[in-house]
């Protein structure tokens, strides 16, 4: 077991601390949370801000997201010669991310930024919802822009881009 030490100003300790007591963890905690999150999610997050990521993964626990990523990883991987998006979504990774249910709809949310298509079937089978309007219907960019506002008025953080 190694130790590390964080120098952080008081305004960032107390937000720090605000965080934590929020999601009922101790500073400690939260610091391994934003971590474990960081090393998880390397190269997912690699222009995203440490800030960012504790924001969006904030109680969601790394074993969840270690298990997201990998099936999302191995899913990719197995349907990448694959045009149909109904067969895609058929596939037990897939399928297995959607049994995981809505504890990981803000992850899927932050991923359809990046991959618009692939994520909006499994977001209305775990939510049950479909926000998309009639005229967005076909338009992937604006069909994920829906689910975005749709997770934004539901209170999921969701990290912009850059």
């Amino acid at each position: 077991m190694n130790t590390i030490a964080i120098a952080l100003s008081d305004e960032r300790l107390l937000k720090l601390q605000k965080v934590a007591n929020d999601l009922n963890v101790s500073i400690e905690e939260l610091v391994l949370i934003g971590i474990e999150n960081l090393l998880a999610q390397e190269e997912v997050y690699s222009q995203n801000t440490t800030q960012n990521i504790l924001k969006i993964n904030a109680g969601i626990s790394p074993e969840i997201v270690d298990k997201f990523y990998a099936l999302a990883s191995d899913w990719e991987k197995e349907v990448a010669g694959l045009s149909s998006t109904a067969q895609m979504s058929q596939h037990p990774a897939y399928q297995e991310i959607i049994n995981m249910g809505v504890k990981i709809v803000p992850l899927l949310l932050s991923e359809l930024q990046k991959s618009p298509l692939y994520w909006l079937s499994a977001l209305s089978a775990i939510t049950g919802e479909n926000p998309i309007k009639p005229e967005q219907r076909g338009r992937v960019k604006q069909m994920a822009l829906a689910w975005i506002e749709w997770g934004r008025n539901q209170g999921y953080a969701i990290e912009e881009n850059v």
